[in-house]
């Protein structure tokens, strides 16, 4: 009795592990087409691919516009501690 037991068991597992096997290789499948097929479809992707000097002046205007901003907030702050000496 113990025998068949086990031997109902072994085959349930067994069983269970070619049903887990076959799952990763249809997902592994369906992870593949996915893959082979996306494109990007970004703008900014583009603009530094396609359009290398624009991207790239693009990126120094925004940089040259933050440093001035912290540049002239750091102006008003140093008028403000003169004034109140």
């Amino acid at each position: 009795m113990p025998s068949i037991l086990l031997n109902q068991m072994a085959g349930m597992i067994d069983f269970i592990e070619n049903i887990h096997f076959a799952a990763d290789v249809w997902a592994g499948n369906i992870q593949n087409e996915m893959d082979a097929r996306y494109q990007e479809k970004s703008m900014l992707t583009n603009l530094f691919t396609e359009h290398k000097f624009l991207g790239w002046a693009g990126l120094l205007s925004i940089f040259v516009a933050i440093c001035a901003i912290f540049y002239f907030q750091f102006q008003a702050w140093e008028q403000e501690d003169q004034e109140q000496k």
